[in-house]
């Protein structure tokens, strides 16, 4: 399976929105500049079964990835005529990979030049992506995780550094045995 990277985004702390860049620089910790950037976060409701609330743990959410293909099928269950790319959050927005929502864990997203996210599994929707799409399209925040169950792309961490630039193909490698 192999694809292309659409456009890229940071959203840096402090401010109110994801930007669109010209390259993505992934360190250690994730996307340089952004608010999820980091070798460790605090644990939320995610981890709950685990770890009490803002228990220090690992990053495995340092990115956020979407298909295009993904974002159009929102875009119709909210009844949009578009879901551009970095409204939702995403970091990385590729084209080509049908399904990527549904990527197991574990599989790996090998950029041009040997960057490499590892993937950690779905990214589930939730109102503060909703939030986004409201202020971009007026849509009410509560809509956008019923819409997007399935479709809101995966998230991940860097497996190896490296930069990420719009039009670079990627291949999907699952993991041995899938």
């Amino acid at each position: 399976m192999s694809a292309r990277v659409v456009s890229v985004h940071v959203w840096p702390p402090g401010q109110d929105a994801p930007t669109r860049v010209d390259e993505l620089v992934l360190d250690w910790g994730g996307p340089v500049g952004d608010r999820h950037h980091g070798l460790t976060m605090r644990s939320d409701v995610r981890q709950k079964e685990v770890f009490s609330r803002g228990t220090e743990i690992r990053n495995h959410r340092q990115l956020s990835i979407v298909d295009a293909g993904e974002l159009a099928e929102i875009a119709v269950a909210l009844a949009l005529p578009e879901l551009l790319p970095g409204t939702i959050a995403d970091n990385i927005c590729t084209e080509g990979i049908d399904n990527l929502t549904q990527l197991p864990a574990l599989s790996r997203l090998v950029f041009e030049g040997g960057t490499v996210i590892l993937v950690g599994g779905e990214n589930l929707p939730c109102t503060i992506a909703g939030g986004l799409v409201e202020g971009r399209y007026g849509t009410r925040p509560e809509a956008f995780p019923k819409a997007a169950m399935g479709l809101r792309g995966v998230t991940g961490w860097v497996e190896h550094p490296g930069t990420i630039r719009p039009g670079s193909p990627v291949t999907v490698v699952l993991p041995t045995g899938m």
